[in-house]
């Protein structure tokens, strides 16, 4: 590739850390195991960012939000821990996440006085919580080598259902982006990043809507895996002019990967080439020493509560049969959001509850549940909400779910959704959107059909219920919405009420091949 006569932004940037101090794993968001599987963390974090900085000195830094929640690190040491060790890293600016108002207005404002950088929200409106005023921008500008670059904050507007935002206003992303895009164009600034915590898919209709402005779109939120979803880096063609390209990039998630860009411009301030990678935070990374230090008064703190017991299982709790059908962990955590919305809604009915496969990533051994055990099963200490929705609406989710099979023999259906109050038999021989023969709404002993016009009770957690996973059906359609708790809580209380759990399969759902 020739460079000649263009000019190199560097950015280095990394997103969704979700309290990762310690290293974690490819299924639980603290590693438990010394076999080699371990992978990132913040001391990992630490030592490729400060690499890149020193091979790169003209390089900018961005944290594309949700630094909050994950681990009993946040849960435990809050907003204090996290700004302390974000300020080692040399950043230049940050988003904000959903995730980052889970402990409200009051629990956010003291992290981001206490930040070194600033933070960016272009479309978030904070006229009427007085205690986030004046302490975020809609942009900032930025100069490297003696160009100037306008950095333009967002967050997923999603954010007022998915947390506590107390009278915080969230305004569409793509409004915000024009408008302070045309700001910094009318200011002479033609080198524009769009620091985004809304979602790929958001990310990529912004680069499309609005590519005659804004030329590279570094994002977070949707927490897309290296092993199954899209590459790192995808450049979009701007629907006014196809010459026009803007570069979309995510670092995954969880300090697996920090994102490392060149972009390189003309003399316009127009995209020309681009070259970049997510590096990898596997073990063959070094952590930084110094920085574990720092940590390990933490970590006695953060270990001790995780101890703490609150039940038992007689039977292992593992993830990984979830993809293949009924599995004993995913009826435990759907069965424990069914007992309590029915004490705290009356429901039309039947009451349905439904857990996304993708939130099941963890293998508790048989025998004493901690929690820490809570941590690994639901991880990011999402709400869970109740609604009424229709039966025919609930059979397309159920279509959905035993949609797109990685393969037939043995089944891999990475969308499966674990269920409770329902009995369902799919037919996978047959064409997507046919495969569900039957669904059962009760216990085994007082059940019926689900019928298509009824309306029924049905609990999940936030995440699905507003269109996760692809499940833009939930989001669409749900009615009368109310949130129950928090899903670590609820599970909590259900392990202490039915201690000792005895777990088995009882068929509530049924393959035909």
């Amino acid at each position: 590739m020739k460079y000649e006569g263009l000019y190199k932004l560097d950015i280095i940037h990394f997103n969704d850390f979700h309290a990762r101090f310690e290293e974690t794993s490819p299924v639980t968001p603290i590693c438990r195991f010394n076999n080699g599987s371990c992978l990132g963390g913040f001391p990992r974090l630490y030592t490729v960012v400060t690499a890149l900085k020193e091979k790169k000195p003209q390089s900018i830094l961005l944290n594309a939000g949700d630094s909050f929640q994950g681990t009993y690190w946040y849960t435990l040491l809050k907003w204090n821990v996290t700004q302390e060790f974000m300020n080692l890293l040399p950043h230049d600016a940050h988003a904000l996440g959903n995730h980052d108002f889970d402990d409200g207005p009051m629990g956010l404002a003291p992290y981001i006085s206490a930040l070194n950088a600033p933070v960016v929200a272009a479309n978030m409106d904070s006229t009427r919580e007085p205690v986030l005023r004046n302490l975020y921008e809609p942009y900032v500008i930025l100069e490297r080598s003696g160009r100037k670059i306008g950095v333009i904050g967002l967050i997923t507007p999603d954010t007022k259902t998915l947390s506590f935002t107390g009278n915080v206003e969230f305004s569409d992303p793509s409004e915000a982006t024009l408008r302070e895009a045309i700001k910094l164009t009318e200011m002479g600034i033609d080198i524009i990043v769009v620091l985004s915590h809304c979602g790929y898919d958001v990310d990529v209709a912004l680069a499309r809507e609005h590519g005659q402005y804004i030329d590279v779109i570094v994002g977070g939120h949707s927490h897309r895996d290296e092993s199954f979803f899209t590459p790192y880096l995808t450049v979009v063609e701007a629907d006014h002019d196809k010459s026009k390209k803007v570069v979309v990039v995510q670092a995954f998630a969880f300090t697996k990967a920090v994102g490392d860009l060149s972009v390189y411009f003309d003399v316009n301030g127009d995209v020309a080439k681009w070259v970049g990678e997510a590096i990898y935070l596997n073990n063959s990374i070094p952590e930084d020493e110094e920085i574990k230090k720092k940590l390990e008064p933490y970590a006695e703190l953060v270990h001790a509560a995780e101890n703490t017991p609150i039940g038992m299982t007689k039977s292992t709790l593992d993830y990984r049969d979830c993809a293949h059908g009924e599995c004993i962990v995913g009826d435990i955590l759907v069965d424990a959001i069914n007992h309590w919305a029915k004490q705290f809604i009356k429901g039309k009915n039947g009451y349905i509850s439904i857990v996304q496969r993708t939130n099941i990533n963890a293998i508790v051994p048989a025998g004493l549940i901690t929690k820490g055990s809570l941590i690994d099963l639901f991880p990011y200490y999402d709400f869970v909400e109740t609604f009424e929705m229709k039966g025919k609406h609930i059979l397309k989710a159920l279509e959905r779910s035993i949609s797109d099979l990685e393969s037939i023999d043995p089944l891999e259906a990475p969308w499966l959704l674990q269920i409770s109050g329902l009995h369902v038999v799919y037919n996978i021989s047959k064409a997507e959107g046919e495969r569900v023969v039957e669904a059962y709404v009760g216990s085994s002993e007082k059940e019926h059909r689900l019928n298509k016009d009824d309306y029924y009770q049905v609990t999940a957690p936030a995440y699905l219920a507003d269109g996760g996973d692809g499940y833009l059906i939930f989001k669409n359609k749900k009615q009368h919405m109310k949130i129950i708790g928090r899903d670590q809580i609820l599970l909590e209380k259900y392990i202490k009420k039915f201690s000792p759990l005895t777990p088995k399969p009882d068929g509530r759902i049924k393959i035909i091949y």
